[in-house]
């Protein structure tokens, strides 16, 4: 994190992306490029806890809404809850998730 913070003016000439491997995908790590101004490209590690997005309607009553639905299984994941792109030869899905390590 120090060599991308000391050499930050001279990255974002050439891009705001940075693109890392799985292992820092992590909170702390996150964090520092958004506060850097740095978007972040990266997979999850294999034992990612991912959620859908809620779908109840807000109740107007005082209590905390419901975040998330339930836990993604990558190996079945729901695709009617999410977008779909076609896509030359196949199929683009599109999801925006809820990520318990990222709190995001």
């Amino acid at each position: 994190m120090l060599v991308l913070r000391s050499m930050r003016e001279k990255l974002h000439q050439t891009s705001r992306y940075a693109v890392v491997d799985a292992y820092f995908a992590k909170n702390n790590f996150v964090t520092g490029l958004q506060e850097m101004e740095f978007d972040l490209v990266s997979r999850f590690r294999d034992d990612a806890a991912l959620y859908y997005p809620t779908l109840q309607k807000s109740t107007g009553k005082k209590v905390k809404p419901k975040l998330y639905d339930g836990k993604i299984d990558m190996d079945n994941p729901d695709t009617t809850r999410m977008q779909k792109i076609n896509v030359d030869s196949g199929n683009l899905y599109i999801l925006v998730a809820w990520s318990k390590s990222l709190k995001k």
